[in-house]
């Protein structure tokens, strides 16, 4: 009798261990970097912003289809999805200045019913360590929107399309 109950704790223990392995494998849940977001429509660039250091660089904005409709009409429909691709600026003896190591990747997807609470935007960021990306361990979301909420009138979002 000791050895079937010694054998089924083992037996649940294993199983036990199988479930956390693999609940940690699984895709992370939330806002993730869009395949192919370089392929997308170019919003603009941007060299540095003293204001945020990490953030300071090369900015690069792109868009996906729906969002660049909400850059013509001044309103983003939900799908609508803004990548902020933030690179390392270099400047050289010459006065030119080249693109470095990638900083971080900042993600904006409209979702009026997912995201109520941030005036229908949804936020993330990756920021990236020796071309590892992890996400940003503070509060993304209000540290986001505390900023964007700024921008009410213009839909929430700082930059215009360069055309």
């Amino acid at each position: 009798m000791k050895k079937i109950i010694i054998v089924s704790l083992l037996n649940l223990m294993i199983i036990m261990m199988y479930s956390f392995s693999r609940a940690e494998k699984k895709q992370p849940e939330g806002i993730l970097i869009p395949e192919g977001y370089r392929n997308w429509t170019h919003v603009k660039t941007a060299v540095n912003n003293p204001t945020f250091a990490s953030h300071s660089g090369f900015h690069h904005i792109y868009a996906n289809p729906k969002a660049m409709e909400g850059y013509k009409t001044g309103r983003f429909a939900d799908g609508s999805i803004i990548v902020f691709d933030v690179l390392e600026s270099l400047p050289q003896k010459n006065g030119d200045i080249y693109e470095g190591k990638r900083k971080l990747i900042d993600v904006m997807v409209k979702n009026s019913s997912q995201f109520n609470e941030t005036g229908g935007w949804g936020y993330e960021e990756f920021v990236y360590s020796d071309s590892v990306t992890t996400k940003a361990l503070h509060p993304t979301k209000e540290q986001c929107f505390n900023c964007h909420n700024t921008r009410k009138a213009s839909d929430f979002i700082f930059s215009n399309y360069r055309s």
